[in-house]
This record gives C-alpha cells, structure tokens and sequence, in this order.
C-alpha cells in the first residue's frame, strides 16, 4: 500500500494548498495526461477527486491505495508515525526509504535516521560536506579550514573563509608574491618593484646587471654584478672595454 500510495502522491507535497485541475504545466513541470498540479508536483487525478465534495480533516478513500484524509483538497493516504513511507513522508520509523548517509554527501552509509515528523535526521552522519570536520576530500568545512590561512595560501593579509562546497575561498586574501607590488619584508622584490632600490643605490656603480627579481620575489643572484663578479661598494666602478668587464677603482 505504501509503494502504491507514493507512485500516487508526490513525497513534496506536506501541507494544505491550492489545487489546479485544469493545468498541463506545474512550474518547471510538465503534468502527463491524469495528473493535475498541486503546490508545485504532479498529483493523480484520483487523489483530488476523492476530496471533491469532502471538506478538509474528512475521511476518504482511494481505489487500490487506502484510506486517508483530506489534506489540501487532496486525499492522502497513511500518516507520520506508521511506519511506513507514504506520500508525506521522507521516512517513517526504521523505514528510510533505501537512503543511506551516502545519499547526502557522507563518505560512509552509516548513520541516517528518520525524525519524528517523518524528515531524515542527518546529524550521525559522517564525512560529509557541512559536518564540521574536514574529510580528506575536502579543503575545508564550515568554520574548520583545517590550519589554513591567507598565509598558508602565499598571502599575507585578508580573511580565508570556506564555501557551502566546502572548497577554499581565497578571494578574500590579498598581498602575494607575484602581484607586481613588493608588499612586505619578506619580499626583496616583486616584477619591477624593487622599492625604489637599484644597483646605485645599493653602491654598485658602472656598466653592472641591472636588479633582477625571480619568482620568489628575491634579487636575482646576477643582479648587479660586473662580468660575474661584484665590485666594491662605492669605490670601484664596473667597466665594460672591449667585451671585458673589470673593476677599477673611483677616481
């Protein structure tokens, strides 16, 4: 009876409402010929007609179903609380319907009951997506990022926060190694930025490599050298003759 009334009666349909007797479209829904649209679903013909001429909390039947009340102008069969899955219900007692924690995102079956009004209770589930605790197919979960920061991420400001996929969020970390800006101590450089450094500056003079920055927003190990080598600072002069860099003392 119980597989008999929800082939009939749509699981979504729970609480009073208008019924459409004469529509083909039931939303996003198409309903096939002997099927009318109640609150968004598809329902049997059979099930508003047993409450055409009922009123609401009246007792009614359905051919090869059962008895049932109307509810909404429709007759549903069974209740909560029976033990069996009927059209309202999601579960119902030990009957879950052959749904298992894996259904909602767990990585192990154990676990999923059925509340009292007749909705699955997921809270001894485990290993899913929104449980607060990260599993190993996630890079977090809720407030848990699982040690991970802006930092840990190669930022080094702004807030880490994880999506309802329980995917990272990084759009809220800024200042990184490779932004083109030489955001902090622990950059030399970044692109072009040396922070208003140069090979002068810094007391190598003459024809040297200019400052070069590598990925790692560090001075390139080449940076202002003079043929391979480096100069003394301030008092010698890189200087390119014939192909030949030397160091010659400032005048």
């Amino acid at each position: 009876m119980a597989l008999r009334a929800a082939a009939i009666i749509l699981a979504a349909i729970a609480t009073a409402g208008c019924v459409t007797s004469e529509a083909s479209t039931c939303g996003d829904l198409i309903c096939p010929t002997g099927r009318v649209c109640a609150r968004g679903a598809c329902v049997d013909q059979s099930v508003v007609t047993a409450c055409s001429r009922l009123i609401e909390g009246d007792s009614c039947s359905v051919v090869d179903v059962g008895s049932g009340t109307c509810q909404g102008g429709m007759c549903l069969v069974g209740r909560c609380g029976d033990g069996e899955i009927n059209a309202i219900d999601a579960c119902d007692g030990e009957d879950l319907g052959g749904k298992t924690c894996r259904d909602f995102g767990s990585e192990r079956s154990e676990g999923l009951k059925c509340a009292a009004d007749c909705s699955f209770d997921k809270s001894g589930c485990v290993g899913y997506c929104g449980d607060g605790v990260v599993q190993p197919s996630e890079e977090c979960d809720g407030a848990e990022l699982g040690d991970k920061s802006c930092i840990s991420e190669g930022f080094y400001a702004g807030d880490l926060v994880c999506t309802s996929d329980c995917t990272l969020n990084r759009g809220g970390c800024s200042k990184r190694c490779g932004d083109g800006e030489r955001n902090s101590f622990n950059e030399q450089c970044d692109g072009q930025d040396f922070g208003g450094s140069s090979c002068a500056r810094r007391g190598f003079l003459g024809d040297v490599v200019e400052l070069k920055c590598t990925e790692v927003c560090a001075l390139d190990v080449v940076s202002c050298t003079c043929g391979g080598e480096r100069c003394a600072r301030n008092t010698q002069r890189c200087v390119l003759s014939d192909g030949i860099y030397t160091c010659e003392a400032v005048p």
